[in-house]
């Protein structure tokens, strides 16, 4: 898990939890298995879950699958549904 608690600007890549904290100012791209927001994001996020807290903010564009906003959080933005990767079939070239 990653706790975000002052400023960082950058990307950020996880296959965990990432949570911004009360004190957290995140801009950038952030991906991650879920997203915990008390603080302020700015910027593209892509995760599977996405939790908004009463103190949160969240400005830019999402790609999520779950998405819960607390009475008091905030977003402003473009949101989208993360579809999972369809399962492709291969088939077997036929014998000559």
């Amino acid at each position: 898990m990653l706790h975000v608690d002052g400023e960082l600007s950058g990307v950020i890549h996880s296959e965990s939890i990432v949570v911004i904290g009360k004190n957290g100012n995140l801009k950038g791209e952030l991906k991650a298995d879920k997203i915990v927001v008390n603080g302020y994001f700015e910027g593209d996020l892509e995760a599977n879950s996405l939790e908004i807290l009463t103190g949160g903010m969240v400005n830019g564009d999402i790609n999520i699958k779950e998405l819960a906003i607390e009475n008091g959080g905030r977003f402003n933005g473009v949101s989208k549904i993360k579809q999972d990767e369809p399962v492709r079939l291969i088939e077997n070239a036929p014998e000559e």
